[in-house]
């Protein structure tokens, strides 16, 4: 996985990695040195390549989210800081649900929400006025929301927010 560089050699530094299990296990003391965390992920050489693509889809939203809420305190003469235990219980929210919306997207049953797709759909044009009342840039708003409103076109308004992934399975449709 993508790092910092003061990351490296940390013994909760994950490193993922694929390919020969055999190659993998003479050198892992090795690349245990490089980060305690250490995953074989399995055989197949793209394995590691195709997780660390995956897995980091999920940081530069984050930190952009983050980065959007900073500019709307910030501009109300508030600290980034004083968002931060609010932003980080949310964090841990999400964290804590993850499994339970992977189990949706594994499954295909989307039924039982958690979160409808409704709800942030509901909620996108107060955020869209908020960002353009602050004077904010809101075109990472405007894609986002896009593949909201294109499940709320197909009929998904209903099903979990984990629905978004079959819309993202189809871009542009």
């Amino acid at each position: 996985m993508k790092n910092v560089p003061q990351a490296v050699g940390a013994p909760d530094t994950q490193l993922v990695y694929a390919g020969d299990r055999s190659v993998f296990e003479e050198y892992e003391p090795v690349l245990r040195a490089l980060g305690g965390d250490t995953v074989h992920l399995g055989e197949e050489s793209d394995l590691a390549a195709l997780y660390e693509v995956a897995v980091d889809a999920t940081l530069l939203p984050a930190l952009i989210g983050f980065f959007h809420g900073a500019a709307l305190v910030t501009d109300r003469g508030r600290t980034a800081a004083s968002m931060v235990p609010y932003s980080v219980k949310w964090l841990e929210m999400i964290a804590s649900i993850l499994p339970a919306l992977a189990d949706e997207i594994d499954s295909g049953d989307y039924s039982r929400p958690f979160s409808s797709i409704g709800v942030f759909h509901d909620g996108m044009d107060d955020d869209l006025a908020t960002a353009k009342t602050a004077g904010l840039e809101s075109d990472w708003l405007d894609s986002l929301y896009g593949v909201v409103r294109r499940a709320v076109a197909e009929g998904r308004e209903a099903q979990s927010v984990s629905a978004l992934t079959e819309v993202l399975r189809r871009p542009g449709t």
